[in-house]
């Protein structure tokens, strides 16, 4: 090979953003061009907005030496080929496959390249590679980049050490929570279940990113475009950490839970669910995980069942069998309810979907924020969630999926960044995540969820959780002891921080105008869930949710706050 990767490591190693590119240029300057002969349409990498031409021969042999000849029709991606071919070209399949060729580009501050989401051909170079890689190894599984390259090692991402929790701590960290209200009142915000409120450190992200770098993402390839392209790719990978997904690839940016379980309803339903099939739900799910799956079984002849749910709101899972069978296709279910609490059997539900032939579906919006989840352990073809639920903000959400599932779901909404190849009359779509991350994604936002998952980190989902469970137990002893009062869902060991009740007498609309008198903000209503107040047979609740903000402060003047209701509204 005319120059190696540690002579390229070597040369950028204090060269700053700009030098590196007129060395790339060099780089690509040197690089071999290919005759018009040779730019063949058989060896065209799609996904590139320049033109990029590759291809491969192969010694005789199991497991031959591959000779590797890329082209461009753009000097700086002519460079990066040439970073490529240092690392692939002259090496044996298997050497090959073991690469990890993130970490060559990553060492050379250049990682945002080798992304997918780039439309530079890169990442489909790679593929190409490996895949012809691939068929010269007898016996090949699918490649897992776990060898060093020649590169040196780069250290894993080891998450910090956990600081102690300190609620007095973690209060003074949300400003909207450390204001007085006009009547002279603190807030005491229970109504996290909707939306978390933001600490400092993720309002300060957004407007670093507004005020320091903002620009399209995988478009420019000016600093703030690449600063913008590093940003995000961190924070998928800190999504995919926390949920313990294998790879970043398998993490796309969404709108939303809502707009996510769409897509996946839609993308993968109509796809695979034939009439006659069947669709299994639950009655305790959110309308953004029932309606959904009700409208794809009209529009697909198949059939919308329901696992029956014993009388304290939890999943009858001796009932389970007679409701899943050979003809379900998609289990979707709440990791944890948004009224009851009710924290589900997830790896349970997956093995048993998997026995027959199902795939599942988990709507994590209330249990991520609140719980460590492991994607993989437990099995799930599909989980999503909200940025907004996990102290992060609006307008972004998570659709994590199996790399299978992710290929066997179509596309939803079209358009921008989403395509590989677009046609006069049909267009090919990028691999994921990118087909799911049509037009302009939710940037700042998606920017700003990577810290909040590392404000979360920095104390631990166990200890948070354990803090809001001491909450839920000290908030569900006071209730009980307050006169005509119902509590709907499981005993607080099979439930998460979320409690649900109603009084005699007392519509939960004027329990929430009592409230309000005393800055105390609870959510009222039936919680997006009306099928399931028909089954507990009342038209709305009251519900307090907790996080980690909350205190024994906030529970006591809940309980007050009650007590001034019930004196209002002439209860005592």
């Amino acid at each position: 090979m005319f120059i190696t990767t540690e002579e390229i490591f070597e040369e950028f190693e204090d060269l700053d953003p700009r030098d590196q590119s007129q060395y790339l240029l060099e780089l690509g300057y040197d690089l071999p061009r290919f005759t018009a002969a040779q730019q063949r349409s058989e060896d065209l990498v799609h996904g590139c907005q320049s033109q990029v031409w590759l291809n491969a021969s192969a010694a005789p042999g199991d497991d031959p030496l591959l000779t590797i000849h890329a082209d461009s029709d753009a000097e700086i991606v002519r460079g990066l080929i040439t970073v490529l071919l240092a690392a692939f070209s002259g090496r044996k399949a298997s050497e090959i496959l073991q690469i990890n060729i993130a970490e060559v580009f990553d060492r050379l501050r250049l990682k945002q390249y080798i992304s997918p989401q780039r439309h530079n051909g890169l990442q489909g170079m790679v593929d190409k590679i490996r895949k012809l890689a691939a068929s010269h190894v007898a016996e090949q599984t699918e490649p897992q980049p776990t060898v060093k390259s020649s590169a040196p090692a780069i250290a894993a991402n080891v998450p910090a050490p956990r600081k102690p929790f300190n609620v007095e701590e973690v209060c003074q960290q949300f400003p909207i929570l450390n204001q007085l209200l006009a009547d002279g009142l603190r807030p005491v915000f229970l109504d996290s279940g909707a939306s978390a409120q933001k600490p400092q450190v993720v309002i300060d992200k957004e407007r670093e990113v507004e005020e320091q770098y903002f620009a399209n993402a995988y478009r420019g390839r000016y600093s703030f475009g690449a600063r913008v392209d590093e940003e995000l790719e961190a924070s998928r990978q800190k999504v995919a950490d926390f949920i313990r997904s294998a790879t970043p690839q398998q993490i796309a940016f969404t709108p939303g839970c809502t707009a996510t379980l769409n897509m996946i309803a839609f993308g993968w339903g109509m796809r695979h669910v034939q009439p006659g099939d069947e669709i299994l739900i639950t009655e305790m799910e959110h309308h953004a995980n029932f309606v959904p799956w009700q409208q794809l079984a009209l529009r697909t002849q198949s059939t919308l069942k329901f696992i029956p749910l014993t009388a304290d709101g939890q999943l009858d899972m001796l009932q389970l069998d007679s409701v899943l069978t050979s003809k379900t296709k998609v289990l979707a279910v709440t990791g944890m309810s948004n009224v009851l609490g009710t924290v589900n059997p997830i790896a349970e539900l997956a093995r048993r979907a998997h026995a027959v032939g199902a795939i599942i579906v988990v709507d994590g919006a209330q249990s991520v924020p609140h719980m460590p989840v492991d994607v993989v352990a437990d099995d799930v073809d599909f989980l999503v969630f909200s940025g907004h639920k996990v102290y992060g903000p609006t307008g972004v959400g998570i659709l994590y999926g199996k790399p299978e599932r992710l290929e066997e779901a179509d596309a939803t909404v079209f358009g921008g960044h989403m395509i590989s190849r677009v046609y006069k009359d049909h267009s090919e779509w990028a691999q994921a995540p990118a087909k799911f991350e049509a037009g302009t994604l939710p940037i700042v936002q998606a920017i700003a969820l990577g810290a909040a998952i590392d404000w979360v980190q920095q104390y631990g989902l166990e200890a948070i959780h354990q803090h809001e469970q001491n909450l839920l137990k000290l908030a569900t002893e006071q209730l009980q002891q307050i006169p005509g009062m119902k509590i709907y869902g499981p005993h607080i060991a099979d439930k998460g921080a979320i409690i649900s009740f109603r009084m005699d007498n007392v519509h939960p609309e004027d329990l929430a105008a009592m409230f309000d008198r005393k800055a105390v903000m609870t959510r009222h209503g039936h919680h997006c869930t009306m099928p399931l107040h028909d089954l507990l047979g009342v038209s709305a609740t009251t519900r307090a949710s907790f996080a980690a903000y909350n205190t024994t402060d906030d529970i006591q003047m809940l309980i007050e706050a009650i007590q001034f209701a019930r004196e209002k509204l002439r209860l005592t």
